[in-house]
């Protein structure tokens, strides 16, 4: 059913939300690949100059992989670089398409809410786009 997922994270609540979900997901179908993807626009050469973004992103994405422990999936991790914020989206979908996933997973919101309100949701965005299925899950702070 599903052999290939993505899961798009950015580190926050709820893509931490998202990549759990998948990771139990994973290991119930019984996926062959897993690929988690970071979409960082502000990994470019003029803007981190010291990789500091770039680190950030390759850590989010390889604490994401640990979840996947035990899945039975061969996980791959990949930061994608030079795309501007409102086009996260538009990155997603795209490196969907390329890599031929089945399942594409994504947290309901991410890290900038506000820039979320200014520009439109990221996941809106996705679903739109997408001629895989989506999953968006949602977070709930415990109490």
């Amino acid at each position: 059913m599903f052999s290939k997922i993505m899961v798009a994270t950015d580190g926050s609540d709820n893509a931490k939300a998202a990549v759990a979900h998948a990771a139990e997901l994973a290991k119930k179908v019984s996926a062959a690949e897993v690929l988690l993807v970071h979409i960082c626009p502000g990994c470019t050469a003029d803007i981190d100059v010291k990789d500091t973004n770039r680190e950030t992103a390759e850590t989010i994405v390889h604490e994401a992989a640990k979840e996947f422990r035990g899945s039975g999936a061969k996980v791959h991790t990949r930061v994608e670089i030079d795309y501007p914020p409102e086009a996260i989206g538009t990155a997603i979908v795209a490196v969907a398409e390329k890599e031929g996933v089945d399942l594409l997973v994504l947290g309901s919101r991410g890290l900038s809410e506000f820039r979320g309100m200014l520009l439109g949701s990221v996941s809106y965005r996705v679903v739109q786009k997408a001629t895989c299925p989506v999953l968006i899950i949602k977070h709930s702070p415990r109490e």
